[in-house]
């Protein structure tokens, strides 16, 4: 086998050779490296005395180039190794700034709270997303371009402001740090505050923070819950409960019940779930649970269970009375009013007493007029009901029933 000779290389010897010697060589060096910072490491903890390392239960080493850092772990587990990687590269590598702690008394603008220091006032505004509290001189301001012309005009502080949040930083480096770690792609920070969170149900409750909150008795607004409920303690001090009066079981989480006003209709619920569901079910339509055997929309999933017992007629609702069984709970609510005479709903014109509220709504219609008329398109009948239009239009026009024309 013929050799070709390379000009770059020794007589005899080709390119590939030349490499692996290369590469050889370099792991060499890198192994006597290594053995040296390995050797230092093991004199480094030979050398330490016996009251500097008490029983604990694991003792890490993170060994540098030229420093040993050793660092206590109190919950080790050896199949994670990756976690407690990670828990060491956040302790050596994020260092929490230093905060004034200590300054002159001020107030919150908003609820008139009296506050020991401004670092306190922050604590208090720090779920509101427009208002931050000055740290030297107590001053409070809108959060971002506000705040930080007032540290350089009357502080002759300098600061870099993230174009993201409303967090501001002393140098460049620390700024692109923040941004390359809390704003990266799927990262669950507020925008208003700049908070970072690690799971998304503990974010969606924190974005609830700042929503705008309004007192029931004078109208008044705030966006921040501590000044809101600051203020709820001095205009209303009776609306939430005394905690003694409750048994123990109960006292955990007694808040102020607070009231949620629709934009639409003004009708008001005690929780945001509640007239986000009116929101949808009424204002909206939204009907997401359909029937299977005719197609029929429904709000929740236990109306459409209800309204299932119409095509099995599975009955497994008692009477109590008289042991008949119903295909549903409102059926025997119904059924068993006509054993007692219970007659709940009376007609507020003639004062005429009915069994339910729908069968109140047809009388107000048929006698009174009132409510939503349903006309045919052929005639100007009027009727109440849609059985009694679909019937009329059978009889009267000989035809099926296409299109219903309702009148208020």
């Amino acid at each position: 086998m013929q050799m070709l000779d390379e000009s770059t290389c020794p007589r005899g010897v080709c390119v590939k050779c030349v490499n692996s010697v290369l590469e050889a060589q370099i792991f060499k060096m890198f192994v006597k490296d290594s053995r040296k910072i390995w050797l230092k490491a093991l004199n480094s903890l030979a050398e330490l005395p016996e009251s500097a390392h008490p029983m604990i239960k694991t003792l890490c080493g993170i060994i540098k180039q030229d420093t040993l850092s050793l660092h206590t772990l109190k919950e080790y587990n050896v199949n994670e190794p990756k976690d407690i990687l990670q828990k060491l590269n956040n302790r050596t590598n994020k260092k929490k700034q230093k905060v004034i702690r200590s300054g002159p008394s001020c107030d919150c603008p908003d609820c008139g709270k009296q506050f020991t220091s401004p670092y306190l006032l922050n604590v208090h505004l720090i779920n509101s997303g427009q208002k931050e509290a000055c740290l030297t001189c107590g001053t409070v301001l809108l959060r971002g371009e506000e705040i930080k012309e007032h540290l350089s005009v009357a502080h002759k502080t300098e600061v870099i402001l993230c174009k993201q949040c409303p967090l501001m930083f002393p140098d460049e480096v620390h700024m692109n740090n923040h941004v390359q770690e809390d704003h990266r792609l799927g990262a669950l920070t507020c925008c208003d505050c700049g908070r970072v969170f690690a799971r998304r149900a503990a974010f969606e409750t924190h974005m609830q923070m700042h929503t705008v909150r309004t007192c029931r008795k004078c109208g008044a607004q705030f966006s921040n819950r501590g000044c809101y409920r600051e203020h709820r303690s001095h205009c209303e001090p009776n609306a939430r409960p005394d905690i003694h009066l409750l048994p123990r079981n109960k006292r955990s989480n007694i808040r102020d019940p607070a009231a949620f006003s629709c934009d639409h209709c003004g009708k008001t619920y005690t929780s945001r779930p509640q007239l986000k569901n009116h929101i949808l079910w009424i204002h909206m339509d939204v009907r997401p649970h359909q029937c299977q055997w005719c197609g029929k929309r429904f709000y929740t999933s236990s109306r459409l269970a209800e309204h299932n017992v119409v095509h099995t007629r599975e009955r497994k609702f008692e009477c109590d009375i008289c042991g008949v069984k119903l295909v549903s709970k409102m059926a025997v609510v119904y059924h068993r009013r006509r054993h007692t005479g219970e007659k709940p709903y009376t007609c507020e014109d003639c004062g005429e007493k009915f069994l339910s509220s729908s069968r109140r709504s047809e009388h107000a219609k048929r006698r009174h007029g009132k409510g939503v008329m349903m006309q045919c398109l052929d005639c100007p009948a009027m009727f109440a009901r849609s059985l009694q239009l679909r019937k009329h239009i059978e009889k009267v026009h000989k035809r099926p029933q296409l299109f219903i024309k309702v009148k208020d």
